[in-house]
């Protein structure tokens, strides 16, 4: 995501300099890239004078130049272009000047046998435009030599910043303005919205339906009639270019430049296009293919949003517009789109189509849906400034599933505990307030806030709040400290489970046992293996990566399987982590587990010792040797033979309760783990 301070100064007073900001950035944990000075970025380009043209002597379509660069002495330039003249002034690289569009650096050279010390310059060459057919011809009174970056105001810097799929918020410039206002204390100011508008109403030129509410949340549409496409102005080609776009046309840019501004994504309807003038917002059912505006037919399936007319499809709804309703040179009447469109589905109509744009990337991550009717009045706005029309009257906003504000509780005694900070309620609610989480009350021991919509995809649980009150009061204020902080006064701060863990942990530590961590998300068929009630993820980000563990016997057969590969022959590990399952009302119940396993030789072997293999009796007295150590007595062992995965099972009760299970697995389960060697486990249960 690229950023314009010049941009951001229109929002927010910056009263500090880019290192500062940069620095700022990074310790809101927003990480910056790379930050660019457009000043640099144009050293060596300078309006020029071409004083003679010549044709070359060796090719009939160039031309050599004699051209005035200030420098006291003329310029023989090659040029290609085929309306370069004399009398005109123009942009010239001189040498050591690196082209934007190619970036390959100008250097003095031959062309078909004449000197050429310099490149008369195209707008595409300088990623100003599309044309590459001509050079750009400037405006006669020009200062000769003086720097292009002068003559077009890039006096801007501009941040290429790092947004995590969490911080969808942080993808617009008034975004990235909260978040300075935080650093420099100032407020952020929004654009005033002032429409002029005629007295003919929108609902009399189109109607809108929305047949999936569970797939288009809102849809808000406002008409501008009486347009003029063309060319839009350089302020506006010179905020979208610093933000990596190309400029296409007055009415499409003011689409990209409002969602550059807000994070809205819009789309602009050419609107003699839409038959029967009516909006509908459909899956796509039994239509089969759509041509998207980058001229390629897409197979659809039935569940990818449309956005369709009466008689056709005119848009993959949050994602990319169409060929047959895009907006051209003879537009006159525009209809613009501001929706709310699922994050979910908007994400798994992407990846299926294999299309991601500047709009999806943005609906994927959630936006703020009550901007939708304030980037449509905005956008409405601009194109009449920009393309002399008039505005109906009203808008449409078809509002059908509604998100209710979101409000999540923070105790203060949780988050001095995580950070080992006194903060005071007032401090939490300043740092809050600033980046708009509104405070409403205290209640049972919580500070209950109020979350932005911009946010609500981000900060949802206690423990997101805790991250923001850190980041806000400063990860680098955080002492670095070599021991926990000592309460005296209470027993509020002890936490007995944990202390029970690191306890166990230093006891098989003690035993020569290694500590692993593996991940809780698994393949269906590997915990298909223990068992069919497990929870799948509706969006899983890899085939490997299906669904939640319901035990931590898979993770360690894959270190087992990665250290016999490595000649490491003899393990004994074990892991302390989280199992998942379903509870008696259908709820996801996490619980703490605790699995150790032997696996391989018992000894290694040497000249005059023959190894031997772990077998289930070295497991049944590393068991009896922790219960002991636990002050677990008077337990039963029951023992069982199985012919499925394992070959012994002993299970260890203490009054009728499991507290221990060892399972010795058998060679046929190992071998298709490509398992070699024997493997005894024991799963700890109703300890922690």
């Amino acid at each position: 995501m690229k950023i314009s301070l010049n941009w951001l100064k229109q929002y927010v007073d910056v009263n500090i300099p880019a290192s500062e900001l940069v620095k700022g950035f990074t310790n809101l944990g927003i990480e910056v890239e790379s930050v660019e000075n457009q000043a640099e970025k144009l050293k060596n380009f300078v309006i020029g004078k071409v004083i003679e043209k010549k044709k070359h002597p060796n090719a009939d379509k160039l031309s050599v130049c004699k051209v005035d660069a200030g420098s006291g002495e003329l310029l023989n330039i090659v040029c290609g272009a085929p309306n370069v003249d004399s009398g005109q002034t123009v942009c010239v690289a001189l040498v050591g000047a690196v082209i934007p569009n190619g970036e390959f650096e100008i250097k003095k050279a031959k062309i078909r046998g004449e000197a050429s010390e310099g490149m008369i310059c195209s707008s595409k060459e300088l990623n100003l435009g599309n044309d590459h057919t001509g050079i750009m011809v400037l405006n006669t009174e020009l200062p000769i030599g003086t720097p292009f970056a002068d003559y077009l105001k890039h006096n801007d810097i501009i941040f290429e910043i790092a947004v995590t799929p969490n911080r969808g918020d942080l993808l617009s410039h008034l975004g990235i303005a909260r978040e300075v206002g935080f650093l420099v204390n100032q407020p952020v100011k929004e654009p005033k919205i002032d429409l002029s508008v005629n007295s003919e109403n929108i609902e009399k030129f189109i109607k809108v339906e929305v047949e999936n509410p569970k797939g288009c949340y809102r849809y808000c549409g406002m008409m501008v009639m009486g347009v003029t496409v063309r060319e839009s102005p350089e302020w506006l080609k010179n905020y979208l270019v610093s933000a990596g776009m190309r400029p296409i046309n007055n009415i499409v840019d003011i689409t990209n430049y409002v969602m550059m501004e807000c994070g809205q994504p819009l789309h602009g309807f050419d609107y003699v296009k839409i038959s029967g003038k009516k909006i509908i917002v459909e899956n796509a059912n039994q239509t089969k293919n759509f041509t998207t505006l980058d001229g390629k037919e897409r197979k659809l399936r039935e569940d990818v949003l449309l956005i369709c007319d009466a008689e056709k499809a005119v848009a993959l709804a949050g994602i990319m517009g169409g060929v047959n309703s895009e907006i051209s040179d003879s537009t006159k009447d525009v209809f613009i789109e501001s929706a709310y469109f699922d994050p979910v589905l908007t994400r798994k109509s992407s990846k299926f189509l294999a299309l991601q744009s500047d709009s999806s990337y943005r609906f994927e991550r959630g936006i703020d849906i009550e901007r939708t009717e304030w980037a449509c009045k905005r956008a409405a706005q601009l194109m009449a400034k920009t393309g002399g029309g008039e505005i109906a009257s009203g808008m449409i906003d078809v509002y059908l599933t509604r998100l209710e504000r979101l409000e999540v509780g923070l105790r203060i005694s949780h988050l001095n505990k995580i950070t080992g900070i006194e903060f005071k309620k007032e401090n939490i609610i300043k740092l809050l307030e600033k980046i708009s989480i509104k405070f409403l009350k205290e209640t049972g021991g919580k500070l209950l806030f109020e979350i932005p919509q911009a946010r609500r995809e981000d900060l949802q649980r206690e423990v997101d709040l805790i991250e923001e009150v850190i980041r806000l009061h400063g990860y680098e204020k955080i002492e670095d400290t070599e021991s926990d902080k000592v309460f005296f006064e209470t027993n509020d701060y002890y936490n007995k489970e944990f202390d029970f863990i690191n306890k166990v942990r230093e006891y098989f530590i003690g035993r020569g046992f290694k500590e692993v961590i593996t991940d809780s998300l698994i393949e269906d068929k590997i915990e298909g293996l223990f068992t069919d009630k497990y929870i799948s993820l509706l969006n899983p980000s890899s085939d490997k990566m299906t669904v939640l563990r319901t035990n931590l016997y898979m993770g360690l057969f894959d270190v087992i399987k990665a250290n016999f590969e490595h000649m490491n022959n003899s393990l004994k590990l074990f892991e302390i982590g989280n199992t998942f399952s379903y509870g008696e009302k259908g709820e996801i119940v996490e619980n703490k587990s605790i699995l150790f396993t032997l696996a391989g030789e018992f000894d290694v072997e040497s000249f005059d010792i023959k190894p031997r293999y772990f077998d289930i009796l070295d497991m049944k007295a590393e068991v009896k040797a922790l219960l002991e150590k636990l002050n677990v007595a008077n337990y039963n062992i029951n023992y069982y033979n199985y012919s499925g995965n394992f070959d012994f099972q002993l299970d260890h009760n203490v009054n009728g309760v499991l507290v221990a299970k060892i399972i010795k697995f058998n060679e046929k389960f190992l071998k298709n783990l490509n398992i070699e060697k024997p493997v005894i486990a024991c799963e700890i249960l109703c300890l922690v």
